[in-house]
């Protein structure tokens, strides 16, 4: 207690706050906290005493301001970035959950067209706007609308944390 590293985890001056004021779903510590940054040498120094050296964080936005977040911390802050989006993205669906579980959920009278949850599954699946065009055989500003209509339907602030969504109610 009243360490620098203290205040950072008790969100005195945590970094991390930019991240929920942005809405990001997927980010990692040394994006809002840069290594190497003066301001932040005590954050670093907490962490590293733990043998953190970055985190992968995931974070879901529920109704009425509820947060659910996970931060992994990770020793070896070289992840591939494919790996880094999988393992985000498993963390999007906990996250999910765990709003379900304290009743946060808004998913009653939610109905998603087939073309909706087909272009949401081909976003988990990482393919662009213009990748779903050529799939269903639609324009690109077509497959960008199934996107976002399915994204706006589930209430999520970005397209991973709708797929995140999709996959804790079981959708995909």
């Amino acid at each position: 207690m009243g360490s620098g590293g203290y205040n950072y985890i008790c969100f005195d001056c945590n970094p991390l706050l930019a991240a929920i004021r942005e809405s990001r779903t997927r980010y990692r510590f040394s994006d809002f906290a840069p290594r190497g940054r003066r301001e932040f040498g005590a954050y670093w120094e907490a962490f590293g005493e733990a043998g953190i050296a970055d985190a992968l964080c995931a974070t879901s936005y529920g109704p009425g301001g509820a947060i659910a977040s996970l931060h992994l911390g990770v020793g070896d802050p070289d992840i591939a970035p494919e790996e880094a989006r999988a393992i985000q993205m498993a963390g999007l669906v906990l996250t999910e959950r765990l709003l379900d579980f304290a009743g946060f959920s808004d998913e009653d009278g939610v109905r998603l067209t087939d073309r909706e949850r087909d272009s949401l599954a081909l976003v988990a699946e990482g393919k662009t706007d213009w990748e779903i065009s050529v799939i269903l055989g639609v324009s690109q500003a077509t497959a960008r609308f199934h996107v976002n209509n399915a994204r706006r339907k589930l209430g999520a602030v970005t397209r991973a944390q709708a797929v995140a969504r999709m996959a804790a109610r079981r959708l995909i």
